[in-house]
């Protein structure tokens, strides 16, 4: 079994794993559209972490990382994650690895993703970059900031595809950039104490 990790779980994945492969999944676009009011936010104060929809656009694509779960944990790996992934419905779909050089193996991995249900109670929904990104800079629940968890996913989506871009992140990471020059915060500070 292979779990598809696209969020935290690039980084913090929670689990052993056999193998971890960087790709893609194709016809899917990553958001930051799904609420946390317990690991990144609060009752009533919802953080935003990001989830993976249904795409319009078939070539569209979000990358990410595959975890080859062992046999005999698979059980109890699904059984967390679906504690974890609250408000989410797992699918099947296809992964495309890509090798050290940015170059498609011919290999493909059915696996496992979570998606958001747009009907489950934590769903946000569209914003503009600035309020995403407001709502993130100001967010902290029991795992901490939603500003920890936006810059560790930035963090781990370079380091894994470092010639690749998420037009989606870097807007956001635009505008809390300018949130932070605003409030007079060195993001570079809190940066370097994530790498």
């Amino acid at each position: 079994m292979y779990v598809f990790g696209y969020g935290s779980l690039m980084w913090n994945p929670g689990f052993q794993y056999e193998e971890k492969v960087c790709g893609y999944i194709k016809g899917f676009k990553r958001r930051f559209w799904q609420g946390s009011e317990r690991f990144r936010g609060q009752p009533g104060k919802p953080g935003r972490v990001v989830s993976v929809f249904k795409s319009d656009e078939p070539n569209s694509f979000v990358h990410g990382v595959a975890f080859k779960i062992p046999k005999a944990d698979e059980e109890l790996v699904k059984q967390r994650l679906v504690e974890r992934e609250r408000g989410y419905d797992a699918i099947e779909t296809v992964f495309y690895p890509i090798d050290d050089s940015s170059c498609v193996k011919e290999d493909r991995i059915v696996l496992e993703i979570f998606v958001s249900n747009e009907s489950g109670s934590l769903y946000l929904g569209a914003a503009s970059e600035r309020d995403i990104a407001w709502q993130i800079y100001h967010s902290k629940g029991i795992n901490g900031s939603n500003l920890d968890y936006f810059l560790r996913l930035t963090h781990s989506y370079r380091k894994c595809f470092p010639s690749h871009s998420d037009l989606h992140l870097e807007q956001i990471e635009q505008e809390v950039c300018k949130i932070a020059a605003e409030k007079g915060d060195s993001l570079e500070q809190l940066i370097g104490q994530i790498q």
